[in-house]
């Protein structure tokens, strides 16, 4: 199963939606309003890859930002919020080679590309100088994944099969943490410049999130009410499965007449 395949079918898109809005609504502001920090300016040119329901370009219009948005999936650009501007195919095919950004985002995005490397480099390269990269991804060293890989090893699969995203129209290829996402950037002479954590959960829309792709059953259910009274523990920064970093492009040097 992949993007624009009939994996759609096996899932409940009104209850994903429903169930993601809050958590991404509430995080995706606060992604803006840190590179806005970062000193982004207003007015600046930034591309969302993976924009999904739109939510992030939103954010960033409301703070004065010139967004646009990149999304492979046809029926999720579909459901993209009205007045956002968003192309369909996959970064960086549908950019122009000349085309530059003051800010890049990957809002829980990286995770589902095949090279990422590659993107990285492109994301690089689509950067003007000065600009910020900004990547928020599922953090491997987070509670949610240590607990889900104890559960595995102990013959119980479905968490962390839902944190890969088994079966969906698109899975998890990566798990990073900080210290290898810091890595992978630099070698694309990208510099840190911020590093922080979201909420891996909100405890509205919680129901909807874990039963969009299936009916409840007594252990779905037994899930959500631990996650719910435990959604504080799981959003603390040192237990969050979600890190926000920031790296910076240098700015270009000035050409010497010869």
């Amino acid at each position: 199963m992949g993007i624009n395949t009939d994996a759609h079918a096996g899932l409940d898109e009104d209850l994903r939606e429903t169930g993601l809005a809050d958590l991404r609504h509430h995080n995706l502001a606060l992604v803006v309003d840190r590179l806005i920090d970062q000193g982004l300016p207003r007015a600046s040119r930034v591309l969302d890859v993976g924009s999904a329901h739109g939510w992030f370009l939103q954010a960033a219009s409301e703070r004065g930002l010139d967004a646009e948005g990149i999304e492979p999936d046809e029926a999720v650009a579909a459901r993209s919020a009205d007045g956002t501007k968003v192309r369909v195919g996959f970064f960086p095919d549908v950019l122009a080679p000349d085309e530059a950004y003051d800010a890049i985002a990957y809002n829980d995005v990286l995770e589902h590309i095949p090279d990422v490397s590659a993107a990285i480099a492109a994301s690089s390269d689509h950067l003007n100088g000065g600009g910020l990269l900004s990547i928020n991804i599922p953090n491997s060293r987070g509670l949610f994944y240590r607990l889900a890989v104890i559960c595995h090893r102990l013959g119980l699969r479905a968490a962390f099969e839902r944190l890969w995203q088994v079966g969906m129209p698109s899975p998890h290829l990566w798990f990073f943490d900080r210290r290898g996402l810091v890595q992978l950037c630099r070698q694309n002479g990208l510099e840190l410049v911020a590093a922080q954590s979201l909420d891996s959960v909100r405890r509205r829309g919680l129901w909807q999130r874990a039963h969009s792709d299936r009916r409840p059953s007594p252990t779905s259910i037994l899930g959500v009410g631990v996650v719910w009274i435990l959604a504080p523990l799981f959003n603390a920064p040192a237990a969050s499965d979600i890190i926000h970093l920031v790296f910076r492009k240098p700015q270009s040097e000035p050409e010497t007449a010869s």
